[in-house]
């Protein structure tokens, strides 16, 4: 049983945080076994109300442990974007290779993220696996505005409320399906709709 009033685990447990609300498995640092993603959805990051985190947990032989645990956020060395009340970041997670290198990555749905003053327009982050476990060497930031991506960001589209990892197109690199249930369709308010990023050498691509 893991909380973060467990040894060796970064953070600590405080009312409301959601420990666990979402969860992804995957094989981060390339070593057979595989290691466990932690939503920490309503995380305070500093003074920050419900920015929001994620705890990494590597796998051994014995299970799961805290030796190396990680925890990431957007305030966090080379994460982009930042930490702001009511990001909720990691409250969706995915695991995929979506580099072919045979280390899995790690998607990270922000839902309540703002795009400049578009309000709740949400965003996904990406860190990309290594020896060494995720890294935030080559994280990417998806969004309605970002170039190439179909729809345009707006208000409460929640952009990431949703994610799921496959090789949808079967060329050997994992796509990510992102969610966005506050979509417009036409004057359809909130019909919802699905963006698809596809995997590539070199990962997630437009």
């Amino acid at each position: 049983m893991w909380h973060q009033n467990s040894s060796g685990i970064k953070g600590s447990a405080e009312e409301g945080d959601f420990f666990g609300s979402s969860l992804a498995a995957g094989d981060f640092n390339g070593d057979g076994k595989d290691d466990l993603a932690i939503g920490v959805e309503l995380e305070d990051i500093g003074s920050i109300n419900g920015a929001g985190a994620v705890n990494v947990l590597h796998g051994s032989s014995n299970g799961l442990t805290a030796n190396g645990d990680q925890m990431w956020h957007q305030n966090s060395s080379g994460i982009k974007g930042s930490a702001e009340e009511g990001d909720f970041f990691g409250s969706s997670l995915a695991a995929g290779d979506f580099n072919g290198d045979g280390k899995d990555d790690l998607a990270v749905g922000v839902f309540s993220e703002d795009i400049g003053s578009i309000i709740d327009a949400g965003a996904v982050n990406v860190l990309y696996g290594s020896n060494s476990g995720l890294t935030a060497n080559g994280n990417q930031m998806w969004h309605q505005d970002s170039p190439g991506i179909k729809g345009s960001a707006e208000e409460g589209d929640n952009f990431g409320s949703s994610l799921v990892v496959e090789d949808f197109n079967f060329d050997g690199y994992d796509d990510l399906a992102i969610g966005i249930i506050g979509e417009d369709g036409g004057s359809i308010e909130d019909a919802g709709s699905v963006v698809i990023l596809f995997g590539s050498g070199l990962g997630l691509i437009a």
